[in-house]
Parts: structure tokens; C-alpha cells; sequence
């Protein structure tokens, strides 16, 4: 699996540390985690030349496009790259998972309502757990689409579960559905198909 990580360079000081721990949960995981120059020591600023900033913006986009999935970390919520390259990604159809340290939810993003984007937040010690939750979205994301109406009181059920629990919305509802598959015995004698 291919994954692009992007975040707040100008944050990495404060961040960093945070930004180290998620890029190496994911690759735990043995999954292909393309970070641009986020940990080169390259900044945006020593792109000075525009060939160099269009090269850079081709190959993000490009990397953004050849991926599986893409992760964003949003606890400092106003950077106009990191919000460009997750639009790109939301419109390329591409699952996003962005994440946020407790008491720094993006709340503009809630706004998006896109089966393909889920909000995380993590706390300093959660965050291996909350990565792999986020894997398990992405496993959802790619497969079969299923839209069905719910009323107000359940959407904020499940906006309550992804919060609290950590769980992406999709995740809790397919884990309800494959546990109720398990103990259904007459679908799993075959006699309902």
C-alpha cells in the first residue's frame, strides 16, 4: 500500500515528534510512506526558483494521484499547502484521513461531508491505535460504495462513536454489520443468501 503523508512544515518544531510517530506506525505496518521534504530540512522557502516549486508541485500531486490513500495531520489547521494537496486528494477520490491532536479539531473541515474523508483525533499515547483504525478505514474506503439515508439523532451518534471511540463512522458500521453476519445462523447455514 502506498501512502502520502503530508503536514505543517512550519509546525514541525512543535510537532514533530508527533508527525515521527505516525510515518512510523504506518511503515510498521509495511506500507510505502512518501513525506516530500517534510524531514529532508528542505523548506518551502528554499524553493526559490519557480522550476523547482513546479517540480515539487508535480511530484506531490503526482505521488497524491499514485496513491492508495492519503494522511494529513491537522493540528495547526491553517496552511494553505496542506489544505490544497488534501482538497487534491478529496477530489482525486483518494480516502484521507486526517488527524488532529486532542483539543485541535480542524472544525471547518467537518464541513466536508465526503464518504472518503474521516477526521481523527489522537491523544500522545493513542497514536499507534489510531493509525491502525485509520488503516482499517482505508481497507473500507476501496471497497464497494453503499449509501443509504440516516436520520439527524443517528448521524450524531456516529459523529459521537468517531469522535469518543476513535472509530471512523464507516468502520463502526461494518464492524456492527460483520458481527451480526457472524451470529446469524441461518445466513451462515447457507439457507439465506
Amino acid at each position: 500500500m502506498k501512502i502520502v503523508f503530508i503536514a505543517s512544515a512550519a509546525q514541525k518544531d512543535e510537532l514533530g515528534t508527533y508527525y515521527e510517530q505516525i510515518v512510523n506506525e504506518l511503515k510498521s505496518q509495511k506500507i510505502d510512506v512518501f513525506t516530500g521534504h517534510l524531514f529532508s530540512g528542505v523548506k518551502d522557502s528554499d524553493l526559490v526558483e519557480n522550476q523547482q516549486i513546479e517540480s515539487w508541485y508535480k511530484e506531490i500531486t503526482l505521488k497524491v494521484r499514485n496513491a492508495d490513500a492519503v494522511f494529513v495531520e491537522l493540528s495547526y489547521p491553517s496552511t494553505v499547502n496542506v489544505g490544497h494537496i488534501l482538497t487534491e486528494a478529496l477530489d482525486s477520490g483518494k480516502p484521507v484521513v486526517a488527524l488532529y491532536k486532542v483539543g485541535r479539531e480542524p472544525f471547518f473541515l467537518r464541513g466536508r461531508v465526503d464518504d472518503k474523508l474521516v477526521l481523527l483525533e489522537y491523544h500522545e499515547n493513542d497514536i499507534q491505535s489510531v493509525v491502525k483504525s485509520a488503516l482499517e478505514y482505508i481497507s473500507t474506503a476501496q471497497d464497494v460504495r453503499f449509501n443509504f439515508f440516516i436520520s439527524p439523532r443517528i448521524g450524531r451518534y456516529l459523529d459521537w462513536i468517531s469522535k469518543n471511540k476513535r472509530v471512523p463512522r464507516a468502520v463502526y458500521l461494518r464492524r456492527l454489520i460483520e458481527e451480526d453476519m457472524r451470529s446469524n445462523k441461518e445466513y451462515n447455514e447457507g439457507t439465506d443468501e
